[in-house]
């Protein structure tokens, strides 16, 4: 499993790089806006838009020998024009309003999409992973959490709501995109949060950090 990107910085390179080869596909799209936006942030202030892209990774999974792809990106319209200080001496978070935020948003949606669509990606490295059934079930089966860390301390939250988007549970695909939410609660902008996604077994696929500050 190859490693998520930590910082911002490296984030924009990355969505760039992924928007070069996959114009066609509307969440790899939010991955190039991301990337032209932060660009033409200063040096010491990002400005942010949504959808937020967190990254992409690729899989082969086995023993159906076959390749997909998970993407995440943040979708919440507070987000928009949000300025993040990049001054570790005087940092700060503040919206399109003009306010100062010291927690994240009570609610987040994250958008995460599971493609077995061929080439779609194909400039991502790949990690195997084996499980049983076919390529449909699998997807179907995925599973999410959030793992916030404060500090030295660090809790699990399970989503609230998990939501598939365009087609249907009960019409197979290679494809499925799903809208998970989670209740934050009030969660201070200076912790680190990571959207982990499981396969239908447990096992740990990956994780997409959020990191303000």
């Amino acid at each position: 499993m190859s490693q998520a990107p930590h910082s911002l910085r490296h984030l924009a390179l990355v969505a760039v790089m992924i928007a070069a080869t996959c114009s066609a596909s509307a969440q790899v799209n939010s991955f190039a806006q991301f990337g032209t936006f932060v660009q033409s942030s200063s040096d010491n202030i990002l400005w942010f838009t949504s959808p937020l892209p967190l990254g992409a990774e690729g899989f082969i999974l086995h023993p159906l020998n076959r390749q997909f792809y998970l993407l995440a990106s943040l979708e919440n319209r507070r987000f928009d024009r949000l300025q993040v200080s990049r001054v570790r001496t005087s940092p700060f978070v503040i919206d399109a309003a003009g306010q100062i935020w010291h927690d994240y948003p009570s609610e987040l949606n994250f958008r995460v999409t599971a493609t077995a669509i061929q080439d779609i990606l194909n400039n991502l490295d790949t990690s195997d992973i084996t499980e049983p059934g076919d390529m449909n079930s699998f997807l179907l089966g995925l599973k999410f959490r959030l793992k916030v860390y404060h500090e030295l301390h660090m809790k699990i939250l399970p989503p609230s709501s998990v939501s598939l988007i365009g087609l249907p549970a009960d019409v197979a695909g290679e494809e499925r995109v799903f809208r998970v939410s989670f209740n934050t609660g009030q969660i201070p902008v200076d912790d680190r949060l990571v959207l982990e996604v499981l396969s239908p077994g447990g096992q740990l696929l990956t994780r997409f950090h959020l990191e303000l500050l």
